[in-house]
């Protein structure tokens, strides 16, 4: 395609636009509850007109800002009717929190198979590395010396079901079970690190998840898809969500979760 004919693409998205609606909420209600396909393609076309926009670089109306703003708000909402607390809590950080650190509870990552799983691996790990007097007091999912360990070898993909057990990628992340929708919506990859003492044959862990929430630019193509009732999925490109950090409506920020336990 020329530059002429992307020019003229991109100014026809950006032609006779009705209203930008400032009740994403209200609207998705409506779909939820009484399935509104008038709300739905509201919704759908503002995203798809905004995406236009971001892709063009072009400022965002106060209007536009306020929409995203509040769709990601609305996110909160959803997320607490079903359960998805964490991911709830991520989305309204994203448009609120100013960037600060965020601190979310760690159940949503004990409940995991894969985090289970992952934690009695390294815990046989380090129970070996201390058998032969060697440091125990900081290791990663990551580390190569686990990753080539025995201990690691059932969490790999070829011995494990991605969807009820999730497994333990190449790199050391921690792929979740697919079917674990609360944590898959909350951080689907992560690296899972350890600091442990030892007290006679007593082990003290702290467990550490730490990641960043943000998205990946227009260019990667990336998709969120937002069910909203049966036959009514929203696409949002993680592109428009990517920019808002762009336009001052976000900002990425890192998250962590804590926990310990004793074991021998």
């Amino acid at each position: 395609m020329t530059v002429s004919k992307l020019i003229e693409k991109g100014n026809k998205c950006l032609e006779d636009r009705e209203e930008i609606s400032s009740a994403p909420l209200w609207h998705m209600g409506k779909v939820a509850v009484f399935e509104s396909q008038d709300s739905f393609n509201l919704l759908q076309n503002t995203i798809d007109y905004l995406t236009c926009k971001g892709k063009l670089g072009k400022v965002f109306t106060d209007n536009e800002k306020e929409f995203m703003k509040e769709l990601f708000e609305a996110l909160w909402w959803g997320g607490q009717y079903h359960s998805f607390k964490e991911a709830a809590i991520l989305a309204n950080h994203y448009v609120n929190g100013g960037g600060e650190v965020l601190n979310i509870n760690s159940k949503v990552y004990t409940d995991s198979v894969i985090v289970s799983d992952a934690m009695s691996a390294l815990k046989a790990h380090i129970k070996e590395l201390s058998s032969k007097k060697k440091p125990v007091s900081m290791i990663k999912s990551s580390d190569t010396s686990f990753l080539d360990s025995i201990h690691a070898r059932s969490l790999k993909k070829g011995a494990r079901s991605v969807i009820k057990q999730g497994y333990i990628l190449s790199n050391g992340a921690l792929l979740v079970e697919q079917s674990n929708q609360r944590l898959k919506n909350a951080d689907h990859r992560f690296y899972l690190v350890v600091n442990t003492t030892k007290n006679g044959n007593d082990f003290l862990s702290q467990w550490k998840v730490k990641s960043v929430y943000d998205f990946e630019s227009f260019d990667k193509g990336f998709i969120t898809d937002i069910p909203l009732a049966k036959d009514f999925i929203l696409k949002l490109p993680d592109g428009l969500s990517h920019y808002l950090t762009k336009i001052g409506v976000a900002k990425d920020f890192k998250y962590i979760s804590r926990w310990q336990d004793r074991w021998k």
